[in-house]
């Protein structure tokens, strides 16, 4: 019974090792800014485009989800750098993480998928087009992205991606812009 237990134990700490607090902020309904925490595994971010665990500078924890926020942002300490999210309310109240941010603004949703009976997490990536979030897709990404990017170079580049890879695209435009802007 002991072992058992013990080995309850170790299960417990391995799963929640990585869960901490990382400095936030959220943007409220009525556009006030408020400073804390938020409880997150930056590993596996899944459950933050559902909702949010905040601290507050006070000590006060309240669960938000995207209808009651304008969205929120966490400081990656291991990766030292902000990942943002906005609230989407479509069909369900969600949020989505932006994956770039210039020269236009890509989007991606998490959710839990199911292929050949194992449980998987998928993402999807979003252009905002006329107020609605348009998905990107792979076959078509050079085509949607040109009207943003007029680099012919990095539209060369996403015509021989065969699968959309946002580190690939990510990387791509920031060596692109950071070394137009220096």
């Amino acid at each position: 019974m002991k072992t058992v237990f013990l080995s309850f134990l170790v299960i417990t700490n391995v799963c929640f090792a990585q869960l901490d607090f990382y400095p936030a902020y959220l943007l409220s309904e009525s556009n006030d800014t408020i400073y804390g925490e938020v409880k997150v595994n930056p590993k596996k971010e899944l459950s933050l485009f559902a909702k949010v665990m905040f601290r507050d500078k006070q000590g006060v924890v309240k669960t938000y989800k995207a209808d009651k926020i304008k969205g929120f942002a966490y400081f990656n300490k291991e990766k030292k750098k902000w990942h943002q999210f906005i609230s989407v309310i479509e069909d369900t109240p969600k949020f989505y993480k932006v994956a770039i941010h210039q020269p236009v603004q890509i989007f991606e949703y998490q959710f839990e998928d199911m292929k050949f009976g194992e449980f998987f997490t998928a993402k999807e990536y979003y252009i905002l087009e006329d107020g609605k979030f348009v998905r990107l897709k792979s076959k078509k990404l050079k085509k949607q992205l040109s009207e943003h990017i007029n680099n012919t170079d990095i539209l060369n580049e996403l015509d021989k991606m065969e699968e959309l890879d946002i580190e690939k695209l990510s990387a791509l435009l920031e060596k692109h812009y950071s070394k137009s802007s220096s």
